[in-house]
Formats: C-alpha cells, sequence, structure tokens
C-alpha cells in the first residue's frame, strides 16, 4: 500500500514538472497581452480574446502538455508500484483527465484538443502501464537476485 502511494506521489510530481515546464515554455513563445490576468474574473474577456487569437502552435503545445505529463507521470508511477502499477498509474491519468475537464469548462477550446485528449488519456495510459511493468524475470523485481 505504501510504495503503491509513494508511486502515484512521484507520478503526480512528475505529471506536475512536464505540464509546468511545457506551459511555460508556452507563456513564453506566446505571452499574455499587458493586463490580462487569467487568475482574475474581471479580466476574463481580455483573456478569452486572447485564447481566441492563439496560433495552432500554442494549442499543439498545452495538448502536448497535458498528455505527455499524464503519460510520464504515469509510466513514473507504474514503474515504482510494481504489481499494482495499473492502479497508481490510473490515479496519476485521472488526475489529469480531471484537470483537462476543468480547463475545457474554465475557457472555450477547439473541439479537436477535447476530443484528441479524449483519445490519447487511455492510450497514454495502456501505453504506460505496459512499459512501466517490471518483467518478472527482470533482475531488479526478482528477490535474492543480484543485479
Amino acid at each position: 500500500m505504501g510504495r503503491t502511494l509513494g508511486a502515484i506521489a512521484v507520478g503526480v510530481v512528475v505529471l506536475g514538472v512536464v505540464v509546468i515546464t511545457l506551459q511555460a515554455l508556452s507563456a513564453m513563445l506566446f505571452p499574455l497581452p499587458a493586463g490580462v490576468d487569467p487568475m482574475n474574473p474581471v479580466a476574463s474577456e481580455g483573456f478569452a480574446d486572447h485564447v481566441a487569437t492563439l496560433p495552432p502552435t500554442a494549442w499543439l503545445l498545452a495538448w502536448v502538455s497535458e498528455v505527455l505529463g499524464a503519460f510520464v507521470g504515469a509510466w513514473a508511477a507504474a514503474r515504482i508500484a510494481g504489481p499494482r502499477a495499473a492502479i497508481a498509474a490510473g490515479f496519476v491519468v485521472a488526475l489529469a483527465f480531471a484537470g483537462s475537464i476543468m480547463n475545457w469548462t474554465s475557457f472555450t477550446h477547439p473541439i479537436v484538443f477535447i476530443v484528441g485528449q479524449l483519445a490519447a488519456y487511455p492510450l497514454g495510459y495502456a501505453m504506460a502501464v505496459r512499459l512501466g511493468q517490471r518483467s518478472p524475470t527482470s533482475p531488479t523485481s526478482t528477490p535474492g537476485v543480484a543485479a
């Protein structure tokens, strides 16, 4: 149980690092106009205007940040969790998915962005679990065998 919780915690941190890093890159490439604060409801109109003018590259970078973050975080969780890899990875992807739903409802997104995420999250989860699980014949997963 402790190993699974630790795996989930690491996966969530990895998810956050990937998303924040790529979102910071996006903010440098496509900065908000002066005076626009996305956290200020009074300035939401200026934010909505900015979002409406974002080029496809900005949307692609945002999409990749969320999907890649979920995949890498789920992979890390699966790798650490051992026999409960699917559970740990599933929690990380579910958290990423919940964050995406919050984003979708906070401001307008292109439909292809949403549909793409709906398709990518289950695929990323399956790949993360498959790649993250240790082989039963692997020296690192066999008790008593020196690597």
